[in-house]
């Protein structure tokens, strides 16, 4: 299944569970069906992000308690951790009898795993080990497929609309890494079968979320000399001297030099 730059990339499929979270971009949430549109409590919000993370492994009330209210006494701290679950737990109520979607054990906080969740980071991450399995093994078209539903899984950055949070940026940079990864293998097989629109398409999606990325930037100038367009890989080049000049103040490396003056038999 290849997609041209005029095709939409293949949708995933809609979530079918209890809750469905959505944290690749802004935070959404759909318990039962229905969108969570508000939240009554920021700190309810904050505590079901970690969970979401960590979700399948038990947080340690403590950690929460450090992480949200950092400058407060223990007992204080305590008090506001259960004010924010009650809220959390008022926000994610559903259909679900007597089962709460947030449970306490020994200490420990977990999202229950008697319900069903659907969280995009999950899939995503999932739907790009079945791309880099089918690539290894030399199955392009397959590895094609996974790899576009993982890229339209990502609508932003992890949390994007949530500017007060630094814990999970370390998880934010790695999301955003394997999602130009992903576009980058797209781009790569598509240029090997000989599809040069949707290398190019694949590319440019890329360099959208970082100018900087030189690998990229020489998939394009491939592109470009692969349909005997000396003037866009020259432009190509200029567009990667300009964005690493400006974004990180270096120069582009030996590889892409070299690729240059290959494709051009020229030097810059």
């Amino acid at each position: 299944m290849v997609s041209t730059p005029e095709q939409p990339l293949p949708q995933p499929g809609q979530p079918e569970a209890d809750v469905a979270a959505m944290m690749l971009g802004p935070l959404e949430v759909i318990v039962a069906g229905r969108r969570v549109l508000r939240w009554n409590s920021l700190k309810a919000r904050a505590v079901f992000q970690y969970l979401l993370i960590h979700r399948g492994r038990p947080v340690r009330r403590d950690v929460l308690m450090d992480l949200e209210w950092p400058d407060h006494t223990h007992t204080s701290a305590r008090n506001n951790l259960n004010v924010a679950l009650h809220s959390l737990r008022n926000t994610l109520d559903g259909p679900w009898q007597s089962l709460q979607p947030v449970v306490y054990q020994d200490g420990c906080y977990v999202l229950n795993p008697q319900l069903e969740w659907w969280v995009d980071r999950d899939e995503f991450l999932s739907e790009l080990s079945q791309a880099d399995a089918y690539r290894i093994s030399g199955h392009l078209r397959p590895a094609i497929y996974y790899y576009q539903r993982a890229v339209q899984l990502y609508r932003g950055p992890l949390f994007e609309d949530d500017p007060s949070g630094d814990w999970y940026l370390p998880e934010q940079r790695h999301v955003t890494e394997l999602y130009l990864q992903a576009l980058e293998s797209l781009g790569e097989i598509h240029f090997d079968l000989g599809d040069l629109a949707s290398a190019e398409y694949s590319g440019k999606l890329a360099l959208a979320r970082d100018p900087c990325c030189e690998s990229v930037h020489r998939l394009l100038m491939r592109c470009y000399a692969a349909q005997n367009k000396q003037q866009l890989v020259t432009r190509q080049y200029r567009r990667c001297v300009d964005a690493l000049r400006d974004e990180l103040g270096v120069s582009p490396g030996t590889e892409t030099l070299r690729l240059f003056r290959d494709l051009t038999s020229a030097s810059p």
